[in-house]
C-alpha cells in the first residue's frame, strides 16, 4: 500500500503517522479524502500492528481526521525533507 507519511508526527508505538493518498483501496469515491480522510499509524495501515490484547501489542494513536488535526506531511516544502517514513 502506498502511504504518504507525516514529517514529524508519530504514533505512541514509534511508527510514523500516514494515510494512503489515493484512499484506502476499497473506497473509490474521489471526494472521500477531503472530508472524511484521516491520519493513522502506518503500522496499522500496513497490517503490521499486533491486535490489542495479543502478546506484543502496543498502544496506537486514534484515527486523526483531517477536519480536526493539522499534521504536516513529508511532501510539504516547509517540512524541509523531514519524514517519519521507515528507512528502505
Amino acid at each position: 500500500m502506498k502511504l504518504l507519511y507525516a514529517a514529524t508526527a508519530r504514533c505512541p508505538c514509534g511508527a510514523g503517522l500516514a494515510y494512503p493518498p489515493d484512499g484506502p483501496g476499497d473506497e473509490t469515491s474521489p471526494h472521500r479524502w477531503p472530508f472524511n480522510g484521516y491520519w493513522d499509524c502506518s503500522a496499522i495501515w500496513l497490517g503490521e500492528a499486533i491486535e490489542s490484547g495479543q502478546p506484543g501489542s502496543v498502544e496506537h494513536t486514534d484515527k486523526l481526521p483531517f477536519a480536526f488535526y493539522e499534521i504536516k506531511s513529508e511532501n510539504q516544502p516547509s517540512a524541509n525533507g523531514a519524514t517519519t517514513r521507515p528507512p528502505s
